[in-house]
């Protein structure tokens, strides 16, 4: 049995020959929309010079996983669902798990906290009476009909867009940071008056670090989406690696120098209890004015992440039940487009289940990030997991990259990220949420998909699945 397939038998032809610019593009594209704001600066505003010391664990271990995704992807170079790795190590069961908890629960958490944000931001640019959140259920509609009609509006575009949302990143905080002559200039309000060291100072204890590393995580995740491009890199021995390394660096400079620049203006309280301190940094910097466009760029920035899940996971759902490994409705198509269409309506429906299971309020927002987090890290652990085994397990199977330290980096990988699972609420008060999120949505997944493995695919739950084109690579 092979891997899972990303694109349907009606998919266009694969696009030969993307160099490391559009690799590059594709890596930092999921990770620049407003939840990557939102939680860099809601973490300062928690942790102050804290959420450094937890940006810098919560970046060690994006580089692990970035690391570990560069040699699975190009030993196993499919265009393939991310199961493709934990199916040949581990069997089904894990890999229905790791897709379900790294891809399907961040869309029932992240997107609906995206959504809450879309929902904010329009509705102070624009003040026009319109019920709540009618903006976020029409943006997932718009995408979702457009995805099944085969559309994707954002294809010309996605590149320029993961960089322009770069830059502003940089030019913001820049601005900020330099204060004077810029902001005062474009009529923004002058750094607070109490030195910021200071205040960044306080509260920074080792817990309070700890409890911040699955908020300052957020800001790196998805960087892996860009794996399933290994089969249309000119090179991607050479750039897949690159791509992901050096987006996660400019990510991290990107966001940490927004965040600097934005603490310099709004205080601790202000950024870690906003709903939007990301458009309260903006307006603090360049001036009421700012809201307007700043409001365009955050909702393409949504848009675009709306509809990168949309294209990317149905048909990840799609390949899965092309193998059996989900219930069989997945794989129909649209009649005409050829497109999962039952799948579309599937992920479609997940944050909108979602926003209206955490109520819609921003209070949610936090909770709704760390949750999706924790999905997710639970899915890099699987991936590391499946790195060892498969090392171990089939040595002789070609490895273009490999993982520098091995299997040491991969171990402290996966324990540091289960140490980050252990505390990963930043307040008490937090902890039960958080909990009752992650705790019921992946129960309920590892159940069901403990049961279809063993009843209808009959097989067991960790009973490894070669995949075809290993076993033709194989030295």
């Amino acid at each position: 049995m092979t891997g899972t397939a990303i694109s349907t038998p009606a998919a266009s032809a694969a696009r030969r020959g993307l160099g490391f610019r559009a690799l590059f593009a594709a890596a930092i594209g999921v990770i620049v929309a407003q939840i990557g704001m939102v939680s860099v600066l809601q973490g300062l505003g928690i942790a102050g010079w804290g959420f450094v010391v937890a940006l810098g664990i919560a970046f060690a271990l994006a580089l692990a996983n970035a690391l570990a995704y560069a040699e699975l992807s190009l030993m196993l170079p499919s265009a393939g669902s991310l199961s493709t790795f934990a199916e040949a190590a581990l069997g089904n069961f894990p890999a229905i798990l790791l897709v379900f908890a790294g891809y399907i629960t961040p869309a029932i958490f992240g997107l609906p906290a995206e959504l809450i944000l879309v929902d904010q931001i329009v509705a102070q640019a624009l003040p026009v009476a319109l019920p709540p959140f009618a903006w976020a259920v029409a943006l997932v509609v718009v995408f979702a009909a457009l995805n099944v009609l085969g559309t994707d509006v954002f294809a010309r575009v996605q590149t320029a867009l993961g960089f322009t949302v770069l830059a502003f990143l940089l030019v913001t905080g820049a601005a900020a940071l330099l204060g004077g002559g810029v902001t005062a200039g474009a009529g923004g309000v002058a750094p607070a008056a109490a030195a910021p060291e200071v205040a960044m100072a306080t509260l920074s204890r080792d817990t309070v670090v700890l409890g911040i590393v699955a908020l300052a995580f957020w800001i790196f995740m998805g960087i892996e989406f860009v794996t399933p491009l290994v089969t249309e890199a000119a090179d991607a021995r050479r750039d897949l690696p690159r791509a992901m390394v050096l987006g996660l660096v400019a990510i991290v400079v990107a966001e940490l120098l927004f965040a600097l620049g934005a603490a310099r203006y709004l205080t601790r309280e202000q950024l870690a209890t906003s709903a939007t301190p990301h458009l309260d940094a903006v307006v603090a910097v360049f001036g009421p004015h700012a809201k307007s466009w700043f409001a365009a760029l955050a909702l393409v920035a949504s848009a675009s992440l709306v509809n990168t899940v949309l294209a990317a996971v149905p048909r990840m759902l799609w390949g899965m039940a092309m193998n059996g490994q989900v219930f069989p409705v997945f794989k129909r198509l649209h009649p005409r487009h050829g497109t999962p269409v039952a799948a579309i309506v599937f992920v479609a429906a997940l944050p909108l289940a979602g926003l209206a299971w955490s109520g819609g309020s921003v209070e949610s927002i936090l909770p709704l990030m760390i949750a999706a987090s924790m999905a997710w890290l639970f899915a890099y652990m699987l991936a590391q997991v499946s790195l060892l085994v498969l090392r171990r397990r089939h040595p002789e199977w070609p490895r273009p990259f490999r993982v520098p330290g091995a299997p040491f980096v991969p171990l402290a990988a996966i324990a540091g990220m289960a140490v980050v699972v252990a505390n990963g609420s930043p307040a008490p008060e937090l902890t039960p949420q958080i909990v009752r999120y992650t705790g019921i949505v992946l129960g309920v997944f590892a159940l069901v998909g403990a049961l279809w493995v063993k009843l209808a695919m009959k097989r067991g739950l960790f009973e490894p699945v070669e995949p075809e084109l290993a076993s033709l690579r194989r030295d």
